[in-house]
């Protein structure tokens, strides 16, 4: 029996929520977002982690379309501050937001 929150969509949206909490909660307890995708995988096998994956991908492209459109920046300009963050292994507001997002985000 497939569950609500095992639709790739909605456990993209819980995953989120969950990192949300894990946020506000500075990690404690930790391991819930690892507890609900080992929970995922063992209702739908291993392929649902891909699906989730596309999902979060999306779901993620589409809050920066919607940020660039609130700015009047470019969407491309958030995606490059987002990957050279990645690409240097490091929140480059010294990890005060735990989202690894770049001080100057909205700036410029």
């Amino acid at each position: 029996m497939e569950l609500f929150s095992d639709k790739p969509a909605l456990a993209a949206a819980a995953l989120t929520r969950l990192a949300a909490a894990d946020l506000e909660s500075g990690g404690k307890p930790p391991g819930r977002m690892q507890v609900f995708l080992g929970d995922l995988v063992m209702r739908n096998g291993p392929d649902i982690l891909e699906r989730v994956a596309i999902e979060l991908a999306r779901q993620h492209l589409a809050s920066l379309e919607e940020l660039a459109v609130a700015t009047g920046r470019p969407t491309a300009r958030y995606l490059d501050q987002i990957e050279l963050a990645a690409a240097m292994d490091e929140e480059p507001d010294g990890g005060k937001s735990g989202l690894g997002i770049p001080p100057d985000f909205g700036e410029g």
